[in-house]
């Protein structure tokens, strides 16, 4: 039993470790103009870390060669001031992979520019981490580990029996004890 805790304590910190370091979680596709008024999404990724930042991974394609600028920004990408953006990230192509850290409430925001000066259109596919159900994980796994670790080992071979103590002879319980 102790040691089977001990084993789900190490699978929930794994599992629990994984959900929260690694993007796995698709928020869905956008497809921006690079001649809109805003040529960019601007998105928020809800959830809390431990470590204060949600891993998003963000993989764009294009239909002709583009700028992109890809930043979190601790509050509001849309209002932000220069103190509030970080990561920022420039790529030039057809196709490419960032990866960010979105500070605990904040956004990411994703902007296209066309390198040609003609129409462009992008696609932004954006995964985050569940950092939410990966920090209670960790923290269960953590908390079983423990118990399992401090759990007494049941003894190999089961309790010992119980010896009664040796009776006395019925026969010399009425006699009157010895005179001196």
């Amino acid at each position: 039993m102790r040691m089977a805790i001990v084993v789900v304590g190490i699978v929930l910190l794994v599992i629990g470790a994984v959900l929260m370091f690694v993007p796995v979680v698709d928020q869905g596709s956008q497809t921006v103009s690079s001649t809109s008024a805003v040529p960019g999404e601007v998105v928020s990724v809800s959830g809390f870390s431990l470590t204060g930042s949600i891993p998003v991974t963000i993989t764009w394609t294009a239909d002709s060669s583009v700028e992109v600028a890809a930043a979190t920004c601790s509050g509001s990408c849309e209002n932000a001031n220069v103190s509030q953006v970080s990561g920022v990230t420039l790529q030039t192509g057809t196709s490419g992979t960032i990866n960010l850290n979105q500070p605990d409430g904040g956004e990411v925001g994703v902007f296209v520019v066309s390198a040609s000066g003609h129409a462009a259109n992008a696609t932004f596919d954006i995964k985050t981490a569940l950092t939410s159900v990966g920090s209670i994980l960790i923290v269960l796994g953590i908390v079983l580990l423990i118990v399992g670790i401090v759990l007494k080992a049941k003894p190999k071979g089961g309790a010992a029996p119980m010896v009664a103590p040796p009776m006395a002879d019925p026969g010399t319980m009425d006699s009157p004890p010895p005179s001196a």
